[in-house]
């Protein structure tokens, strides 16, 4: 079978198949790669982390499923559960009041979103649904591996970022996930969504720019507003640097202390897999 999957990082240890129904296993599927963990959930432990990247464009998920798990040597179906999650950018939250299910088409088109097949919803905390257009091959995906579940990244962002800071003092509080040339900005009041968009960047003034735009447009004051980074920016870059010329409050996030994690995992930040992370505990 020809390899479409390649690794960039390899964190391993024993997975014994007597005790996978103890594990759930999130993938996270983007253009570029796929991402994975696996999460102990009798020892609230995460024991394992993988990325590969993709050496051709435009190949199925499911075939990327396949040599997936021929090479990890499991299949889905052995896990207690498995999340398979949808990261990119095309995706819209509607109010649950004004939600339709015959139309979800209807609100993807009108952001010009194409849909080919299927589309998907996830219904989040606060009454918000998250539409986005699915793989063509996911219905299939989730017809032959029972066990899978299907989300946008986007919804474990904001259902994690509500449940963590409403626990804490309430207050505005703004998110940025970093992906290549470009990144998503979410910005949270009290445990209430106020904002969540995409902005593709080519230098750091751009980068810098739309988050100060945003700012502007809502009223925000960016010398009190913290600003939390996650996803593929290093604590030191010049976005980080940049950004903290005119944001006060620059913060990254750390572990949450809740779980274990094995000692391999010690040397990769965590923010930069967050929502793998916080996605075990996300319905």
């Amino acid at each position: 079978m020809t390899s479409y999957l390649y690794p960039y990082i390899q964190e391993s240890i024993n997975l014994n198949s007597k005790y996978k129904d103890n594990y759930i296993l999130a993938i996270q599927y983007s253009l570029d790669g796929l991402s994975f963990v696996i999460f102990d959930t009798q020892e609230q432990k995460f024991i394992c982390l993988k990325h590969y990247h993709f050496s051709e464009k435009n190949v199925a998920l499911e075939e990327l499923l396949l040599e997936l798990q021929e090479r990890e040597e499991w299949k889905l179906d052995e896990f207690k559960s498995v999340k398979l999650l949808i990261d990119n950018n095309l995706n819209t939250f509607v109010p649950k009041d004004y939600y339709q299910k015959e139309s979800e088409k209807d609100y993807l088109s009108m952001l010009n979103i194409k849909v080919m097949t299927s589309v998907k919803s996830d219904s989040l905390t606060n009454d918000i649904i998250n539409i986005y257009p699915a793989p063509s091959d996911i219905d299939n995906i989730l017809k032959n591996n029972n066990r899978t579940t299907v989300a946008h990244t986007s919804s474990v962002i904001v259902e994690s970022l509500i449940k963590e800071f409403s626990e804490r003092i309430q207050g505005m509080r703004a998110f940025v996930n970093v992906k290549n040339n470009s990144y998503e900005l979410t910005i949270i009041n009290d445990t209430n969504l106020i904002f969540h968009n995409y902005f593709n960047f080519n230098t750091k003034e751009d980068f810098l720019y739309f988050i100060l735009f945003t700012f502007e447009q809502l009223k925000i004051d960016n010398e009190s507003i913290p600003l939390y980074f996650m996803g593929l920016i290093e604590e030191k870059s010049v976005l980080v640097e940049l950004c903290s010329r005119y944001i006060r409050n620059i913060r990254f996030f750390n572990r949450n202390n809740n779980y274990n994690y094995i000692n391999e995992l010690d040397s990769i930040p965590y923010y930069y897999y967050y929502i793998l992370y916080n996605s075990v505990s996300c319905e």
